[in-house]
């Protein structure tokens, strides 16, 4: 039972009269249930001529309720109930506000503001919501004549709640009296358009459930998403923000399928959120749904995925590739306005290339940088935890809260040093320039490189150095770049293996389960070796080492002295989600991990911290819809071990300067 409510007293504005304090919680509910049906039977039937009623639409587990008002679809839940109490009055479902006063006078023109800004700053308000006004304070506040006469106006009612009940959140409210009343919390629910989702998510009861809820005409996932007007108030750094989950973490609950259909019959649903996904929840950030990975986080292209339709991208026609693992968090960042953040996951370059493909920001951090307990591993010595985000500045707010030294993960894990992380620290002075790597293959999309190196060689103070990485990578560990190579995959193929291949296997056998292309053949035939993988540990880290000394290294002036660029997309050419649109030379297909060619490889198997980011776009043909549409043009920018921070404080003075913007969603990334 909702404290507040003790000994309190209500008043129903539009009669003018103060409802008799009563004595006991159980005699006010039955106070408040009286005022409640008043109020819809006095005010509310001229309120359903302007707006639209609540229609109750389905019932889920517990107490969770769909709704709707007009055409948009609302999930009131069970977690979020404010106040409960049987109580014997008709049934009753009302729409309402809560709008907690700052001001002891409560006018028609405050009112009017509030409501304004309510509708200019959130996406689940809306004025059906009007139906009644809870009007509550921390101090006493007087409803004047004014206010009485805008909610008329508005074919509203306001009911005005005791100072104590300033504790429940601001914004939209779902209220019912069924037997008993209850103030809900909701959320609007959205449509995974683009497919991006393997399904919503929400919290009830204490621990979080999957919505089952599709769109009846082609079957997307609906999303949850909770008022933002909830999180005013509150102080966290990501108090409100919505955030996707890739679906290798654990969340309480949930199953983690790893996109594959055949392991999600084989385990049961998490009992504790990973540790990283936690610290998001407790950083004030709101889960709202498990976002589609390749199987197994694999680098398979979009034509090789099978038990899990493959996202769809927004951008240009609609037809280009997410890229492969975290695809569903990045194309959902390029797709939804109501989404914040994605998070994803990174061994290969699953968040750095997907971040290209899609046009929006995206990073790989320092190895170490996260504690990934609960989340499926590829290999503890290179798997990191990346966010997606379409604001710099954001991204590296939610960042610099997320990588807290707390979670950082032990060299007995990842087999590099304990990782220092400064907080501050002078900018990079060079900016180095593989010609192994660049330029660009559309000569449009160099032209938009070249531009912004200008730009920031001038507002920086840098200058660029030319190398060939590949040499260099030779050159300062004394080995082949395919020895290199051969020790990345080593260490690839041995964690997944041994934690996730062989039990999946076992479970199975002596069937074989459906798996994508990559881990038909490799699955079947591969070995562990416990020592060659130890030795690849070994080499890697001396190779470390010695990269961060001699080439990403650190000064007194400087975290990182240097930045090196690279391009982990397709050059400035599309690259398409069906296999033969990618035949010809306007079109490409991404360079896979781990390869020669993959500018990505550097960071993967060094440790190094690496960002994409957008700097612009350029038109293309389509072969689908034979017309020009807009490409993004990203570029990479990779520093030394340790020095993310320094990193974000970069691309910030950056945005600073106009010289990096945020993306929109849609067609274009930059319009």
């Amino acid at each position: 039972m909702a404290s507040f409510l003790n000994n309190a007293s209500f008043y129903l504005s539009e009669a003018g009269v103060m409802v008799d304090p009563v004595e006991t919680s159980l005699g006010m509910f039955r106070m408040t249930g009286y005022v409640l049906k008043q109020a819809c039977l006095a005010g509310i039937t001229s309120a359903m001529a302007v707006r639209n009623p609540v229609v109750l639409t389905q019932a889920l587990s517990g107490l969770d309720r769909v709704f709707q008002l007009g055409n948009q679809s609302y999930l009131a839940t069970s977690a979020s109930v404010l106040m409960h109490e049987p109580l014997d009055i008709e049934p009753t479902a009302l729409a309402a506000t809560h709008i907690v006063a700052t001001t002891s006078l409560i006018s028609g023109q405050y009112l009017q503001d509030t409501i304004e800004r309510y509708l200019a700053t959130d996406d689940v308000f809306s004025e059906d919501f009007l139906q009644v006004i809870l009007v509550s304070s921390n101090h006493s506040s007087t409803v004047d004549a004014s206010a009485r006469n805008l909610a008329e106006s508005l074919g509203s009612r306001i009911l005005q709640l005791p100072p104590e009940s300033a504790k429940l959140p601001p914004g939209p409210i779902l209220l019912q009296s069924d037997g008993s009343i209850r103030f809900s919390r909701v959320s609007r629910l959205y449509t995974d358009v683009y497919s991006t989702f393997v399904s919503g998510i929400y919290e009830s009861n204490g621990t979080y459930k999957p919505l089952s809820l599709v769109d009846p005409a082609w079957g997307h996932p609906l999303i949850p998403v909770p008022s933002r007007l909830y999180s005013e108030g509150d102080p966290r750094p990501l108090a409100g923000a919505r955030v996707g989950v890739k679906d290798i973490y654990d969340v309480a609950g949930l199953r983690t399928a790893l996109g594959s259909k055949a392991w999600a019959r084989m385990v049961s649903d998490a009992e504790s959120t990973a540790p990283s996904i936690q610290c998001v929840v407790d950083l004030g950030g709101v889960l709202v749904g498990k976002q589609k990975t390749s199987q197994f986080a694999s680098g398979a292209l979009a034509w090789e995925w099978t038990d899990v339709y493959h996202p769809q991208n927004p951008r240009g026609d609609g037809c280009l590739s997410c890229s492969a693992s975290s695809a569903g968090g990045a194309c959902s960042i390029a797709g939804y306005e109501w989404l914040d953040f994605a998070i994803g996951s990174d061994t290969g370059q699953s968040v750095r290339q997907p971040a290209a493909f899609a046009g929006v920001y995206g990073n790989r951090p320092s190895q170490g940088m996260m504690n990934l307990e609960g989340v499926m591993p590829i290999s503890y010595g290179t798997d990191t935890a990346g966010v997606f985000a379409r604001d710099p500045r954001q991204l590296a707010k939610f960042a610099r809260a997320w990588y807290t030294s707390s979670l950082h993960q032990g060299s007995d894990m990842n087999g590099l040093p304990d990782l220092h992380v400064p907080s501050t620290g002078g900018s990079p002075k060079r900016i180095l320039y593989p010609v192994d790597q660049l330029p660009l293959r559309n000569p449009a999309a160099e032209a938009v490189l070249q531009g912004f190196l200008d730009r920031v060689t001038e507002a920086m103070g840098m200058t660029i150095e030319k190398i060939n990485a590949t040499a260099k990578v030779e050159s300062v560990t004394g080995r082949s770049y395919e020895s290199f190579l051969a020790d990345l995959g080593t260490l690839w193929r041995y964690t997944q293996l041994k934690v996730v291949g062989k039990p999946f296997l076992d479970f199975y056998s002596p069937d074989f389960p459906i798996m994508e292309l990559p881990f038909r053949s490799s699955w079947k035939n591969s070995t562990l070796d416990h020592d060659e993988h130890d030795r690849a540990l070994q080499r890697r880290r001396r190779d470390s080492d010695v990269w961060h000394e001699e080439v990403l290294f650190g000064t007194e002036d400087s975290c990182s002295e240097a930045i090196m660029l690279y391009d982990i997309g397709t050059g400035g050419l599309p690259s398409f989600r069906e296999e033969y649109l990618n035949d010809g030379p306007d079109a490409a297909v991404p360079e896979g991990p781990g390869t020669r060619r993959a500018g990505s490889t550097l960071a993967s198997f060094l440790g190094s911290a690496d960002y994409t980011i957008p700097i612009g776009q350029v038109p293309y043909y389509s072969k689908v819809t034979h017309q020009e549409h807009s490409l993004p043009v990203t570029i990479n920018m990779m520093v030394k071990r340790g020095c993310d921070f320094v990193l974000f404080d970069f691309i910030e003075e950056l945005a600073d300067k106009g010289i990096l913007m945020p993306v929109s969603t849609g067609r274009k990334a930059f319009v």
